[in-house]
This record gives structure tokens, sequence and C-alpha cells, in this order.
């Protein structure tokens, strides 16, 4: 519980310490919430979303035009690359059997259903209906239309049914699927928020979305109806999303149309707001704008359609993004072949835009009129519960079907069963600890600037006996978190100080039995909010994503914030060792920032996770803020803790996805890892691991031990 996000902290506060101990307190009853360090809210000095928001913007800005054909033939191969990677599509996929089958076909006026599934991993199921014109001489152009959230219906959503069926009537054969998460596909382990376990990996649910697109035009190829060479792809909102990717990255889409959803990075992420995350790939911001990989396109047609009014994808962004798009086109003698149409709409894909996609796609894969608008006719839809719109008619995907969790799961273990041993010999554990501390930094977005930090005091009062200093800790020049730094009743001399991170923020750590024993001994406290958690929460979703498309994850990000609190309350005066104690989530943080520093002397977790691998489930069972990109082709807990060699370590009740305590054999695996770095500098008995009935007291006398004797 936030106490300082709660208007009755009083009453909760009661449950920690004695009514006589407030009552006692004047100071403390006398101000309405001492415990917060910005009682007035908030200020954008200390917000990790404003930070992330105008960091990317920033960089977003720095993206120049090419200066000619010769400039951006140059660079086009580096930028291709970069967007592959960022997808997660680097290498790309092998292309496993289709086994592909039909399970129904229902005749309509004008044209026939079919119900197709596909594999596009192995046991990876795509639920798809292709609707084929009926009457007219074949091969066909094709179309493959990726629907947007519309989370229950997917394919059979009513308006993107609408789009395919006057798609249909314009003579395309089309192909509509459901994608991850949508539709048939909206089951345990496949929902969208497994993107964010997925970037563990270096997978995102565009990788996952692109690849079933991918597939998707290699079943048409395989269809007589089709012509392969005339095959395009549109969307709306995030089917719009699948467009715009596709086409750079799929040079078989011969022409694509994007709806509400191409803007410019800068436009969306300033002014766009809370979006899913599969809108955010990793580290995109610093490698590339918007209107560059429409340009990975050219000369291939590509159509964007936006509402006018669409408040999430502004209007502003999307002009400017074609604009700059065209001049790249123009490089190619196709300037006409890139444009964009608005219409005075909100998001949706509205029947100007629709019709607009009409003639579009008459016009470069029909080679019929000039690519304006072609009225759409009246289009009657059938109930979307139809049994003729269903792939699998009992609702039952086949026994061998694989979710999206188990296929990120499948990647994670393969990662993690691939690293190297940890060294136990002193040389080689040298060189492995600085070898992979280099390849975290690298991973994460590298070493921020290191600059001279302050804590400034915004008041103090009394708790307990014990001062509580209210901090806000400058840990960029940008930010500053909040903090209250305990120092013990009648302390004298030097003393060792714990920062106590807690994923509930800093005043659950101040109901902490071991934080009563630390005070004790005495050894000063800091409890820590670290940027976007406890008094310093913001919308999370957006703030996680945000820092995903800046390339420094918010976990790397909250480390800093723990490596730049030691170091700045280390050079005060009256400050000995620095130990970190973390519980539940922000342990992680806690490992992460002492693997990567030398500024804390000592560190505990307590219920964290064993390894990221149980991160990976659906629904989430961590918050947005663990699951940093790609940290699984770097290192587990375990590398993480054994880089802490040789301070004191101890892993108090770590636990897995359902928060149980680790399995007996868990444990001994995790901690055998560990010990190999402590065994190769000398500090065999350093590292230690309680659990059960033993874990009570563990992490204060584990600490009291490592600070005071």
């Amino acid at each position: 519980m936030n106490l300082s996000r709660s208007p009755s902290w009083l009453a909760i506060l009661v449950s920690a310490v004695t009514v006589s101990a407030i009552m006692a307190n004047a100071s403390l009853a006398a101000d309405p919430d001492p415990w917060k360090v910005f009682p007035g809210g908030l200020p954008s000095s200390a917000n990790a979303l404003r930070f992330n928001i105008d960091a990317n913007v920033a960089i977003s800005r720095q993206h120049a035009n090419p200066a000619g054909l010769e400039d951006w033939e140059q660079g086009k191969a580096s930028l291709a690359a970069k967007l592959d990677e960022a997808i997660g599509l680097s290498p790309r996929p092998a292309k496993t059997p289709l086994n592909a089958q039909v399970t129904g076909r229902a005749e309509r006026d004008g044209y026939t259903i079919e119900n197709v599934a596909f594999e596009s991993f192995p046991g990876f199921y795509v639920t798809a209906n292709l609707y084929v014109p009926t009457g007219l001489e074949g091969p066909l152009p094709a179309i493959v239309v990726t629907a947007g959230h519309a989370m229950d219906d997917g394919k059979n959503y009513d308006l993107y049914r609408t789009a395919q069926i006057g798609l249909v009537r314009q003579g395309f054969v089309v192909l509509a699927y459901d994608p991850i998460g949508q539709g048939e596909r909206k089951l345990p382990g496949y929902s969208h928020q497994v993107s964010y376990p997925a970037l563990l990996v270096g997978h995102t649910n565009l990788r996952y979305m692109l690849w079933d697109s991918v597939r998707s035009l290699d079943y048409l190829e395989t269809r007589p109806e089709v012509d392969p060479k005339r095959i395009g792809i549109a969307g709306n909102s995030g089917g719009g999303l699948n467009t715009m990717y596709a086409m750079p990255i799929d040079s078989r889409f011969a022409c694509g149309a994007s709806f509400c959803c191409l803007c410019s990075y800068e436009a969306w992420i300033k002014d766009g707001g809370n979006h899913c995350i599969c809108n955010h790939l990793p580290g995109i911001a610093q490698d590339m704008e918007q209107f560059q990989f429409v340009g990975l396109a050219a000369p291939r047609p590509f159509l964007a359609g936006n509402g006018q009014k669409d408040p999430i994808f502004p209007i502003a962004g999307t002009r400017d993004t074609i604009q700059r798009a065209e001049q790249i086109y123009a490089f190619y003698d196709s300037a006409d072949h890139v444009t964009l149409r608005d219409v005075p709409a909100g998001h949706g894909w509205s029947k100007p835009l629709r019709e607009a996609g009409y003639g579009w796609f008459n016009r470069f894969l029909q080679g019929r009129g000039d690519g304006s608008p072609v009225a759409e006719p009246e289009i009657e839809l059938e109930d979307k519960g139809s049994k003729d719109l269903q792939v699998f008619k009992d609702g039952k995907f086949p026994a061998d079907a694989r979710s999206y969790v188990d296929l990120v799961r499948e990647e994670a273990n393969r990662l993690v069963a691939a690293y190297p041993n940890v060294p136990s010999d002193a040389a080689d554990y040298s060189a492995w600890s600085e070898s992979l501390r280099e390849q975290l930094w690298q991973t994460l977005g590298g070493q921020p600037q290191v600059f001279k930090s302050q804590a400034e005091e915004h008041g103090s009062f009394d708790w307990e006996g014990h001062t509580v200093e209210r901090l806000a800790i400058r840990t960029e020049r940008e930010l500053e978190v909040a903090a209250l730094l305990i120092r013990p009743e009648n302390a004298n001399g030097p003393l060792p100080l714990v920062i106590v991170l807690d994923s509930q923020g800093k005043q659950a750590a101040l109901q902490s039995e071991t934080v009563r024993r630390l005070l004790e001994q005495p050894i000063a406290v800091l409890a820590l909010d670290v940027r976007a958690v406890g008094e310093g929460a913001v919308n999370a979703n957006q703030c996680a994503s945000d820092a995903i498309m800046l390339g420094r994850p918010l976990l790397a990000q909250q480390a800093w914030d723990v490596i730049v609190a030691a170091r700045t309350l280390s050079q005060q005066e009256g400050f000995g060792e620095v130990a970190v104690y973390g519980r539940g989530s922000s342990g992680l943080t806690t490992l992460l920032a002492a693997a990567l520093s030398d500024h804390l002397d000592a560190v505990v977790t307590e219920r964290t996770l064993g390894s990221f691998v149980d991160a990976i489930a659906d629904p989430l069972p961590q918050p947005q803020w663990v699951y940093a990109p790609n940290i699984l082709k770097v290192a587990d807990v375990s590398q993480l803790a054994a880089l802490c060699a040789p301070r004191p370590l101890m892993f108090v009740s770590p636990v897995d996805d359902k928060q149980k305590e680790l399995s007996e054999e868990r444990r001994k695996r995790l901690l055998d890892t560990v010990q190999s770095g402590y065994n190769a500098t000398s500090a065999k008995s350093a590292v230690q691991l309680a659990a059960g009935k033993d874990a009570e007291q563990a992490a204060a006398d584990f600490l009291i031990r490592a600070l005071t004797e």
C-alpha cells in the first residue's frame, strides 16, 4: 500500500506503529502528509513519463532528410537492418511448412468465403477467411487485410468486414486473418501484453504480427486464383501498423494502404497519449523516423489514410511524414506513388478512407483509374457469429497448438541454455565480468552521463525517535527522484546506509520489520522511490513503452537511480558503506544496479524472481518496467548476481512466476551458478540463500553482519 497516495494514511500507519508513538510525535501529527517529498503533487522534474517523452522527441528531431539519391542509397541498408533488429526479425525466422487446411466453404452473392488455417510457426495457428470473387478470369490481384484492435471479433469485426467485402467487389482476392490475441485467437497465452515478456528475448508483437502477414502472402502465392506479383496489404489502426511495417520488410508486397496509424514518432509520442505496446519497438526512436521506413518501400505504392481529428495519431505528424517520404520517392521518379488521404473524421476505417483504398489498389494492382477514391456500394453484413465466418467450428484449436507464451518461453530457454558457465578461475572471471558488464550497458542503452548529483532536502520530521529527511535526489540532469533518509536515534559517527526498494513504494518499506531492526543497530536507511514507482508513479504502460522506444528501458533507468543515489549519499559526511535491499519486483532493480556498479557494498533481494524466464506469462506476472528488451540475450538473474562478487549477497525466498518459493532444485541451480563467481573471487561464503522458516529474519541478520562486523 502506498500511504502517500491514500487520504487515510494515518489509519493505515496505525497498523505499523503504535498509536501512542504517533500521538507523541507533534511534528509528525501536525503535518497533513509528512511522507511525501512532493506534497503538492508530482512536479515535471520528477515525472518519469515526461522525461521519456521529452527524450524521445529530442532524438526524433535529429533525423535529417537525405541529401539526395546517393546519400539515401548509402544509408538504406543500415536502416533496413536496424528496423529488422528492432522488430525482432534479425535473423529472419525459417519458413516452416504452412500445413494449410480449408475447414469450410460458403457461397455468397459475387464471391465465396473459405475458412483457412495455417501455421506461421510450427504449431502457431493463424485463422483466416479467404474471400474469392466469382465470375472473374484469373489470376487475380490479392490483398492481405490485417485487423486493428478489435479483440473480440478480429477479422470479423463489422468495420473490417465491410472493407474486406468492398475490396472483393472491386475484384480482389482478400485474405483476412486474426492477429494474435484477437478473434478466434483470443485465447489464454496470446494476449498483446505478452509483447512485454517477448521483449526479454528480443521479440515484439510486431515480429509475430508481421510474420503472420508474410506467411499470409506465402499462402496466397500457393493459390491458383492469385497473381503473386500483384499482392497488396491493408489495415486500420493496429492493422495499419502491421501494414506500414510490412511494406519495408517484404518487397513482395506490391502495394500498401495504412489507415489511421502512420504518423511520426515525434508527434504520437509527444501528443498521442497511451498506446498498445505493439506500437513500440526497442530503441527505434534512436535509429529512424517514420518517413525513413516508408522510404524503404520506395518506389512501391504506399497510401496513408488518416482522420484529421484522430487524437492518438495527430494529423500534423502524418502530413510531415508523407511530405518527407515524398522526397525519397522522388529520387526514383515516383513521388506520386506515396500520398496521404486525410478526411474530417476521427480514428477509424471510415467510408471515405475505405473508398480511398479502393481507388489506390485499383490503380496500382489492376491498372484502372487514376488512384482517386472509388464509391463503395451498399454492403449488407451477415451476423458476425455465423459459422461460415469461423475457421474452427467447435472453437477448439488443434491439440498441437502452441501459444504466444509458449514460443517466447521456448526462445528464452534456448538463450539461457546457451550461456557460458560463470568462470571459477580468478583471471577468467575478471575477463568474463568485464565483458558481461559492457554487454549489459550496450543492451540497456549505454551508461548515462555521470554528473555531480545533488540531494535536496524538502524538510524533516521525527518518527519514533528517528529523524526523517525528505530528499529529492537528482539522478539525471533532467530528473529527480523522491526518497526518505532515516537517521537512527542517538547515532554517532559514520553510519552504514541501506537503500531500501519496494515495488509498492518507499512507504511500504517503512512498514518492514527489517527496516526497524536496521535502525536499531544503528544503520541509516534510505527508502527510495526509483522513477515511476511509489510517489513517482505515472501511467505504467505509457512510461514503460516510451522508455522502450528510447532504447533505455525503465528497469535500467531505475537501476541508474539506485547507482546515483548510492554515490550521492556515500559522498556525504556521516555515511560509510552502502548496501541495497530490494523487495519483490524491485529486487530485479537491486540486482541490476549492483551488477552494473561497484558503489554498492552488499546486496539483498527478498521474494524476487529467480529467473527472468518466470516473467514470461499471460497475464503479466510482473510490472511493465521489469521487461527490459534483449536482456535474456545477455544475462539472467543468476548472471547478474554473479557480477556482484565478491560483495556480500543474499537471496531471501526467491520466487517463480506464481510467487511461490523456488523448489529446492531450482534454488540449488541458482546458487551454484552464482557460487562460481564467488569462488573465483575468494569469497565463497559471501553469497547465501535463505528460504522457508530460515528466511523470516534473514535479510536483517545478513545486512547487519555485512555492514557492522
